[in-house]
Order: structure tokens, then C-alpha cells, then sequence
């Protein structure tokens, strides 16, 4: 640990512009994503409750709640702490993959609207595995970004790793900027994005008023544009500092 702790608001400044220096495109395609979510909330409108769309106010729900997890994770990143964007990340993965169970598998829907059960139960299948295996994607999404993003919101190595500089042995309490890390929060961010952009897709489909066409007009390119990226995302792992 330094001898004397640093003013945390100046570092803080100094990451934000560390970060926003070295990034450019990331940042920038962190605005589009963001756009995307606010551009379908405009196709929406206003929305009714009837007695035959809990499916989709329960999308209604989820999409807010990530919006707002994506766009708080995308202000950690930025100031240098990755730990708890990657914590935050975690909850849009668990958000999508309820929001997917939940329009074919009737017991997700009632927990989530009604608390009829408690997320969790064994017995009724309604863990996020559970979930992960009724949507198909368990070895994809489950496995591999699920487990990784639990290992920063549990207290455990990985998450007590990036704490430490590993050339000075020094505990990191202020933050600081690391590429590999802010790397790592970018590709999950964009990843966990585009799935929850499927969730927006589903929510307009509902309409009848065109607004899905609309929409897709709207965001195509902005989606195109961080499909793109994250193909290229090797490049960016293993290349040059900028």
C-alpha cells in the first residue's frame, strides 16, 4: 500500500481520461449501445397492463433494470474499477437469462411477477443453470461469462487478485487504469448487450404498429458496428497499447 493515500476523486479524474484517450472506439460504440435501448423505450411509448402480458412487462422490467446495470457498470469501467463492473455485468447475464426462461417456463414468470416461488428452488428448476439448460445455452453463456463474472462478486482469489499490483507487491485502494481489465468489462458489457437486445426484439414484436421495423432501421448499424468489434476482440487482447 502506498505510504500516503492519493485524493481518490483526482485519480479518478485522471483514469476517466487515461481511459477515454486510449479508447476511443470503445467508448463510442458504449454510447451506440446505449442508444439502442433508449431509441426501442421510444418505440414503446406507453405500456398497459392486461391479464395476457405478463411476458412482456416482465421484458419491460428487465430491459430498465439492465439499462440501468450496463450504464452504472460503463461508469465504474471507466474510473478504474473493474471489479464491481464486472460484479454489475453479472446481473444482466442473470436478467437475460430470466427474461428468456420466463416466456416459455411458467414458474420463472410467477417468481419473478408474483413471488410465487423463490429463484433458487431445486425442486421447481429455477436456478440459473436450470435456466441456462432450458434455453440452450448453457456451455456458452452459462459456463464460460456466468462463471467468470461470479468470480468477482464473491470474495475469492480472482477477485482479491486484481486488487494487487503484481510487479510491486502494492495493495491497488485508489483506482488505476488497466487495459487487460477494461478489456474484459468491454467485451462482457457488449456481449451481455446484444443478448438483452434480443429481449428489446421480442418486446417491439409484441406491437402491431411497425415499430419493430423502425427500430431495427434505427440500431442496425450500431449493432453491426459492435458485432464487429467483438470479432476483432483478439486483436485488441494480444495487440499494442495504444
Amino acid at each position: 500500500m502506498p505510504d500516503k493515500m492519493p485524493n481518490m476523486v483526482q485519480l479518478e479524474f485522471q483514469v476517466k481520461r487515461t481511459t477515454a484517450r486510449k479508447h476511443q472506439k470503445e467508448i463510442s460504440l458504449m454510447a451506440e449501445l446505449l442508444n439502442v435501448y433508449t431509441n426501442g423505450f421510444d418505440q414503446v411509448h406507453s405500456f398497459k397492463r392486461t391479464e395476457d402480458n405478463d411476458v412482456q412487462f416482465a421484458w419491460l422490467l428487465i430491459i430498465t433494470r439492465s439499462l440501468h446495470s450496463m450504464r452504472s457498470a460503463i461508469l465504474l469501467m471507466l474510473s478504474g474499477y473493474y471489479g464491481p463492473a464486472l460484479a454489475l455485468l453479472r446481473t444482466v447475464t442473470e436478467d437475460w437469462l430470466v427474461g428468456k426462461d420466463c416466456e416459455n417456463y411458467r414458474p420463472t414468470l410467477d417468481a419473478l411477477l408474483y413471488e410465487k416461488y423463490k429463484f433458487g428452488n431445486k425442486k421447481l428448476q429455477l436456478r440459473y443453470e436450470d435456466m441456462a439448460n432450458r434455453v440452450g445455452i448453457k456451455d456458452i453463456v452459462y459456463k464460460d461469462d456466468y462463471h467468470f463474472q461470479s468470480q468477482f462478486i464473491h470474495v475469492g482469489r480472482l477477485s482479491l487478485a486484481i486488487m494487487r499490483n503484481p510487479k510491486t507487491d502494492e495493495l491497488i485502494v485508489a483506482p488505476t487504469y488497466n487495459k487487460l481489465l477494461f478489456y474484459s468489462c468491454c467485451e462482457l458489457l457488449m456481449r451481455n448487450g446484444l443478448r438483452m437486445n434480443e429481449l428489446m426484439y421480442a418486446l417491439l414484436e409484441s406491437y402491431s404498429d411497425g415499430s419493430t421495423k423502425t427500430w431495427l432501421t434505427m440500431v442496425e448499424p450500431s449493432v453491426a458496428a459492435i458485432s464487429d468489434w467483438l470479432k476483432t476482440l483478439q486483436e485488441q487482447y494480444g495487440g499494442k497499447d495504444r
